[in-house]
């Protein structure tokens, strides 16, 4: 039996206002892109992996993005609403993935979605791999656990998108609209979900639990586990 087939949604659409300037751009000390580590790790373990991106502002793609994903075999997907928040950038996401060919649809529907977040590098290709073990076993949303914090990515089964989509996204250019629940603004999947219930993948890899909100988030070292390994 084949396994489910999952697709990587990077979220990479973010203003990264508090960093200062565009921080995908910005180089960790091995002289790679905050975006390339990140999309370098996942197609280690993922075939599909797609980065989810905001326009520029006459509407163009995203130029570096997509040249990361060129370089490392992602795809580059323009969200046409991710000015209005990483709820909008998630949830056009799901939703391009139930819509696509039916032909393609049918031969390998997608079961799941990893959703990662584009300033997170230093999440380790074996947590990954556990992540989509623990997937492939159980069907349920998959998380990883690191101590007593839970952590990213979080892999979501086609079976709760519905509770995550509601009818919450606004049609194009009416930035004021709000559906009653579901994604939208900044409201991600976080309060969305009985996270209680996720199946819990333990890890000592303490990637998942760090981000770079700063310049000074690079300087500090590469986490790698709790025992310092």
């Amino acid at each position: 039996m084949p396994s489910p087939r999952v697709v990587v949604l990077v979220l990479a659409a973010g203003a990264s206002t508090r960093f200062g300037s565009d921080k995908r751009q910005a180089l960790l000390p091995d002289g790679r892109s905050l975006l390339e580590a990140v999309v370098a790790t996942q197609r280690q373990v993922f075939d599909e992996v797609w980065v989810l991106t905001r326009p520029g502002p006459s509407g163009e793609p995203d130029a570096f993005a997509q040249a990361v994903c060129e370089a490392h075999g992602a795809r580059c997907v323009t969200c046409a609403d991710a000015a209005l928040g990483q709820g909008h950038t998630l949830s056009a996401g799901l939703r391009m993935l139930l819509a696509l060919p039916s032909a393609e649809a049918a031969a390998v529907p997608v079961a799941g979605a990893l959703v990662a977040l584009a300033d997170m590098p230093w999440v380790r290709a074996d947590t990954l791999q556990r992540l989509r073990e623990r997937f492939e076993a159980t069907g349920r949303v998959v998380l990883p656990r690191c101590g007593e914090a839970l952590g990213h990515p979080r892999l979501l089964p086609r079976a709760v998108w519905s509770a995550l989509l509601g009818d919450a996204v606004p049609a194009p250019g009416s930035a004021g609209a709000q559906g009653p629940a579901g994604l939208r603004g900044d409201r991600g999947a976080q309060a969305l979900l009985d996270w209680s219930a996720a199946e819990q993948v333990w890890v000592d890899d303490t990637g998942v639990l760090r981000d770079a909100d700063t310049p000074a988030d690079l300087s500090q070292g590469k986490p790698t586990s709790l025992n310092g390994g």
